[in-house]
């Protein structure tokens, strides 16, 4: 018997010591394999990068010559002598049928008021429906959801109207009013914030002799700061690339995007100096690149966060 078991157990390690000079390859492959397909998506990713970065870096070089060396001589190479007075011409020649210093301050109080007037109305709205027990509190999110399926596009016109009618069409106030929404995205990132945010601090207020405005504004909206950082910087870009917008019910007051795309459909009325016009267009695009660059940690980190709290 004793016999019979060893007989036996030799034979299995034999067929374990014969299985293995296979099994070794075969993760070797796999090894192979898996870093081969990574090489593939890192070269797809590098041209891809490649393919949006070589636009800006070309328009940025151009922009640094003068208009007969870009039309005429080489408009793929290095500019032969380096013209950083086409960026000051663009504020300063009066030739030129566009303020851009008016265009930015138009943009900047335009961004700042309107992300303002639009997170303090999302934030209360948030906290609200996160923190208060009320009847038709689910329907509101539910609500709120549905909301962000809905084209927006076939109500323009109604959307128009009524600015018209009651006097909010073109001034600074309507575009604060409109702007005031309280649902969209950044309700459901603020919603996820506030529920993940504990009630023990709330309670504690209360028995000090806070009043709710106090609770709000105090304990609730301090611990939000982040998100609401990022959700403001995200706010602001778009509003500064905004064009439909702007261009339909703020008209008289031109903004960035409204005037870099009036300067590009009047270009051949400025003897096509395309280099002047690369280089406000550098000019435009400049902040929101900046203001990206600082906060995108920021951005990244809150809005992951917000959005797998809530």
């Amino acid at each position: 018997m004793r016999t019979w078991i060893t007989a036996l157990k030799t034979k299995r390690s034999m067929r374990a010591e014969s299985a293995r000079p296979f099994a070794a390859p075969r993760k070797n492959r796999i090894k192979q394999n898996g870093r081969f397909v990574l090489r593939i998506f890192f070269v797809v990713f590098a041209i891809y990068a490649v393919t949006l970065v070589f636009p800006f870096v070309w328009l940025v070089y151009n922009s640094l010559k003068s208009k007969q060396e870009f039309q005429f001589d080489n408009p793929m190479g290095l500019p032969q002598n380096w013209l950083f007075s086409n960026y000051i011409s663009i504020f300063t020649d009066p030739s030129l049928n566009f303020n851009l210093p008016l265009m930015f301050f138009n943009s900047i109080t335009l961004a700042v008021g309107m992300v303002i007037a639009g997170l303090f109305v999302c934030a209360c709205t948030a906290y609200i429906v996160s923190k208060y027990k009320f009847r038709g509190r689910n329907l509101i999110y539910f609500i709120a959801i549905i909301i962000m399926f809905l084209p927006t596009t076939g109500s323009l016109a109604v959307y128009y109207g009524f600015l018209n009618d009651t006097g909010l069409y073109d001034n600074y106030l309507g575009m604060l009013i409109t702007s005031a929404g309280g649902f969209g995205f950044n309700f459901l990132l603020l919603y996820g914030f506030f529920k993940n945010i504990s009630w023990n601090y709330a309670e504690a207020a209360f028995i000090d002799g806070a009043g709710n405005f106090r609770v709000f504004f105090s304990i609730m909206l301090p611990q939000a700061k982040a998100a609401l950082v990022a959700l403001g910087v995200i706010g602001a870009i778009g509003v500064w690339n905004d064009y439909t917008s702007q261009y339909l019910f703020y008209p008289s007051h031109i903004t960035v995007a409204v005037g870099i795309k009036r300067l590009s459909d009047d270009i051949v009325n400025y003897g096509t100096d395309y280099p002047r016009f690369f280089a406000a267009t550098v000019v435009s695009t400049l902040p929101v690149i900046v203001v990206y660059a600082l906060f995108q940690k920021t951005i990244i980190e809150n809005t992951m966060a917000g959005g797998l709290k809530g």
